[in-house]
């Protein structure tokens, strides 16, 4: 027996958590916050401040998820067993989130090919960000910027697509596991991506538009 909808899902190999949900929600709110304190220091010894030091630690947050926990998924879902047959806090982690969406704990086609696409394009995007950032490089930065925020948005539309269009829910219906796991920890990457790419858009839009002029005054001062 397992505590996924829809109840008829096939999970033969599955072995519950060791751990409490409360112990590993608390595990992962304290790797988060190692990360962020890390880079925090770091950033700031690179004299990274102000609001480009809040887009860095949220590209190094986002970049560290991609490239580890994501990554973790990606290979442990095409082990035999899956995520489902397997005893470690990560594994753990996932079968808790997967109350939200069975589909994580099944190994769907569909989740580990987007996850996958997670962890090969946007992460390494995630990490150019914070790249362009530390050198103060504006091109680099904004451009990865506006690529990782981008499809940042675009996937966790579909995530939720997904799930409304489906004609049954693969979430259970507490509303922890709704609001709290489905929709409260997916809707950062909703959120955040947007404001950051409006920035990098409108930057970007600046640029050009001094370019453009820069260019027209060329065009018009006398050739000696």
């Amino acid at each position: 027996m397992h505590p996924y909808l829809p109840t008829t899902l096939a999970l033969p190999a599955y072995v519950p958590p060791e751990q409490s949900a409360l112990a590993l929600c608390a595990a992962m709110g304290a790797a988060v916050a190692a990360v962020l304190a890390a880079a925090c220091v770091v950033l700031r010894r690179r004299g990274v401040s102000g609001g480009d030091l809040g887009a860095a630690l949220w590209f190094v947050l986002s970049g560290s998820m991609h490239c580890t926990f994501e990554l973790y998924y990606v290979v442990a879902s095409s082990c035999p067993g899956g995520i489902a047959a397997r005893r470690d806090v990560a594994a753990s982690l996932w079968k808790e989130y997967a109350l939200s969406d069975s589909r994580y704990v099944a190994g769907a086609a569909a989740v580990r090919v987007q996850e996958a696409a997670t962890v090969l394009v946007i992460g390494p995007l995630c990490w150019l960000a914070v790249a362009g950032i530390c050198a103060r490089r504006g091109c680099l930065r904004d451009l990865a910027q506006l690529a990782a925020s981008v499809l940042h948005v675009q996937s966790v539309l579909l995530y939720y697509g997904a799930e409304l269009a489906a004609p049954a829910s693969a979430c259970r219906p507490e509303p922890r596991y709704y609001y709290g796991y489905f929709v409260g920890a997916n809707l950062p990457w909703l959120v955040v991506p947007l404001v950051l790419a409006a920035r990098s858009a409108a930057r970007i839009s600046r640029q050009m538009a001094v370019a453009k002029r820069a260019e027209k005054q060329s065009l018009r001062s006398p050739r000696v």
